[in-house]
């Protein structure tokens, strides 16, 4: 049945084609013999005629494919709206205004006091539930636990990509939402689990970690690499300082590229520091270079770091362990392993 339906379909298609070919092949046999008539009367040139009969022949194709074509002018109009409707939308957070208090003699001290956070998209799940944590000035703070259980999303509060449903985030006794936002982004350095470098050189993706300023000074660049443990990798390459990286740093090897990242980060001087895995791609023996690198990034500054590993989490003053949104356990890495809670049994898992 299914069959002879299709048959059917096709016979009717093939038919109306062919009527439709027809009708152009023989409005063209009319326009050659008309326009043959008027040359033979001398009315029109050659040239005259052969400009007409293209201009209607294509325009006439032009205006037949018109109505193949509705379907895309649909989607584009959709899509031209859509990205004019994302122009027009106004962040909640303006990350441009000058409004907002500086705190003079910034320490980096945190605190998360009870408080809660649901992401937009999903209002129905509570990420924070009464999540208390309160950090130090130059305290290192590792974050462990199972995937969602919330280390991201207190890195982004942190930066104030979002803001806190209940309660208030204190930087340094102050309310979050109350500073000045370009004041204090620039006092917090963050280094990602990718490295994002720019195709061009070394000097410049370090330069960039401070675009406050312009002609930032080779001296600075230099002591940032230094303290990043890859000036002397810089300075043995042909151009040195000028060496291009590659498109997504592609010149350079995995733990090339995150030492440049952390020079990048610490080149504004940061009172405070995030490590969002920083040394979870890498193999062991990059991992290695870019832990001692961090050492010695992290000194007198105030950090919070994912920890993927236990070899990033070990030499931090406090980890704390988080579970279904709160702090399960928070000790440093010889206490926890003594209590055999949940970061113990976690240990044994990675050491497996």
């Amino acid at each position: 049945m299914l069959i002879k339906s299709s048959i059917k379909r096709a016979h009717a298609f093939g038919f109306f084609y062919a009527i439709t070919a027809s009708v152009t092949f023989f409005a063209m046999a009319t326009l050659f013999i008309f326009g043959a008539y008027l040359i033979d009367k001398n009315k029109l040139s050659f040239e005259d005629v052969s400009i007409v009969m293209n201009s209607v022949m294509f325009s006439a194709q032009s205006i037949g494919q018109t109505p193949s074509l509705t379907p895309d002018y649909n989607k584009a109009i959709d899509a031209g709206e859509k990205f004019l409707e994302l122009l027009d939308r106004k962040s909640l957070i303006d990350n441009t205004s000058n409004n907002g208090e500086k705190i003079k003699n910034f320490s980096g001290e945190l605190e998360f006091n009870e408080i809660d956070f649901t992401y937009a998209t999903r209002p129905e799940s509570k990420v924070l539930k009464d999540f208390t944590l309160k950090i130090k000035s130059g305290q290192r703070i590792a974050l462990v636990g199972t995937s969602g259980c919330g280390k991201s999303t207190i890195i982004q509060l942190i930066e104030r990509f979002y803001d806190i449903n209940d309660g208030p985030l204190l930087i340094d006794s102050k309310d979050i939402r109350n500073l000045n936002l370009q004041w204090y982004r620039s006092q917090i350095g963050i280094v990602f689990q990718e490295p994002i470098l720019f195709d061009m050189s070394i000097r410049e993706n370090i330069s960039y970690g401070d675009n406050n300023r312009e002609n930032i000074p080779i001296d600075e660049i230099i002591q940032a690499a230094k303290n990043a443990n890859i000036h002397q990798f810089i300075e043995q390459l042909p151009q040195g300082y000028e060496t291009n990286c590659g498109a997504k740093g592609t010149q350079l090897s995995g733990g090339e590229k995150q030492r440049i990242a952390i020079a990048r980060a610490l080149l504004r001087n940061p009172k405070i520091l995030l490590l969002d895995e920083a040394t979870s791609a890498l193999d062991s023996e990059n991992e290695k270079v870019v832990q001692d690198a961090l050492d010695e990034a992290l000194m007198n500054r105030t950090s919070i770091t994912i920890a993927h590993r236990l070899s990033t989490s070990q030499n931090s003053d406090v980890i704390c362990v988080l579970h279904d949104g709160k702090i399960f356990e928070s000790e440093n890495h010889q206490e926890l392993l003594q209590l055999k809670g949940r970061y113990y049994r976690l240990a044994l898992q990675k050491l497996k």
